[in-house]
Order: structure tokens, then C-alpha cells, then sequence
């Protein structure tokens, strides 16, 4: 069974291009760019790994990466950035975030980071 990611951001073009590159390495993607379509989807399924954006319009993804966790304190998340300030990274050392990543960011780091994040049994091939 493929691992699922859910990708939050609400730029449709990152969503898009996170959905592509994680769907050809053999991951289930579901997207959303609001954090009421991602609570939404996390009432349907339970996700194996979140990938977020700091910034969303209605909610920090901080905010929502602790809602995640709150949900299943074993989901990691992965924060994203395109503003890297001194802020953020103590942001990102936040108890709710796995891993960070810079905008823009790649591709390789990002599969790297996915892998790690991803307990070892469930990783991709």
C-alpha cells in the first residue's frame, strides 16, 4: 500500500509540482490549499506524512502542523518557506516540525527529507 502525503499550500502551482514529483516516486498525494480543505481531508484519511506552508491565508501552518500532530502525534511534517529569517528557523525547531524546507527548493532535498521523515517500513522503494 502506497504511503500517503497530504501537500498544503495555497500556491495551486507548488501543490501541483509536490503532487507530480511525489506521485512518480509511488506516494498517494492529496492537496489542498486552504487549512479547511486540509482538515477536511484529514477527516477523511489518516496521512503518513504532511508537507506545509508556513504561510496560508486564514492560519499559520504551524498552526496546523500542531493540529496534525494532535490528530496523530506519529505524523511528521515538513515546513515550508520562502521566507528563511532567523524567525523561522526557530519556528521550524517547533515540536510539530519534522523537517523545513526553503522555497524554492530541490527536488532531490525534498524526496530526501520525504524518506526520512517516513518511518522505515513504510519508506518508498
Amino acid at each position: 500500500m502506497a504511503q500517503r502525503i497530504l501537500v498544503v499550500d495555497d500556491e495551486t502551482s507548488v501543490c501541483h509540482l509536490l503532487k507530480e514529483v511525489l506521485a512518480a516516486e509511488h506516494y498517494q498525494v492529496a492537496t489542498a490549499g486552504t487549512v479547511e480543505d486540509a482538515l477536511g481531508e484529514l477527516a477523511k484519511e489518516a496521512f503518513d506524512l504532511a508537507i506545509v506552508d508556513l504561510l496560508l491565508p486564514e492560519l499559520n501552518g504551524l498552526v496546523l502542523a500542531e493540529a496534525i500532530r494532535m490528530l496523530d502525534p506519529r505524523t511528521p511534517v515538513i515546513l515550508m518557506t520562502a521566507y528563511g529569517t532567523p524567525t523561522f528557523e526557530t519556528v521550524a525547531t517547533h515540536p510539530a516540525i519534522s523537517h523545513y524546507l526553503h522555497k524554492p527548493f530541490n527536488i532531490d532535498r525534498l524526496l530526501e527529507l520525504v524518506q526520512q521523515s517516513l518511518p522505515a517500513e513504510k519508506a518508498a522503494p
